[in-house]
């Protein structure tokens, strides 16, 4: 079963699913470009050099879109519940079932800053647009933020 929806960049189609794997595909064939084994319940976000991901117990991933090569792993979120992450800036996002944004950087994956929301959990992928990050709870609080 895929976890959230595919991302689509150009040439490539990429997706993760639950007890399967995380790979991307050429967009015209179908034809794997790379896979490795993976099992997320989250989906995933893309920059223009890495696919981010994390697995069923909270981990993050990152993997080199050009053959999946395991760049980082940060699991010192581990069974926080995480949202999808998203590239913005220098760094990938991912909320918590808490309510905390966490912040790491794209190229190592340490953890760079925490902003707290309302308390209630993150839900739906983080949306990045333009300059802002927006993010929603579950108790229906919107958050717009800016990249330092």
């Amino acid at each position: 079963d895929l976890a959230g929806a595919p991302v689509i960049s150009g040439r490539e189609v990429c997706a993760v699913s639950f007890q399967g794997k995380v790979g991307c595909f050429d967009k015209l064939t179908g034809a794997p470009i790379w896979a490795k084994e993976m099992s997320s319940d989250v989906g995933l976000g893309l920059d223009e050099r890495y696919v981010f991901t994390s697995d069923e117990k909270g981990a993050v991933h990152a993997f080199s879109r050009d053959g999946g090569r395991s760049v980082w792993k940060n699991d010192k979120l581990s069974y926080r519940r995480l949202s999808s992450p998203v590239s913005f800036g220098r760094a990938v996002v991912v909320g918590d079932y808490q309510g905390q944004i966490h912040f790491m950087a794209r190229e190592d994956g340490a953890l760079l800053a925490r902003v707290a929301s309302d308390g209630s959990a993150i839900v739906g992928q983080p949306i990045v647009a333009g300059a802002n990050l927006v993010l929603q709870t579950k108790s229906g609080q919107v958050l717009a933020l800016t990249a330092p």
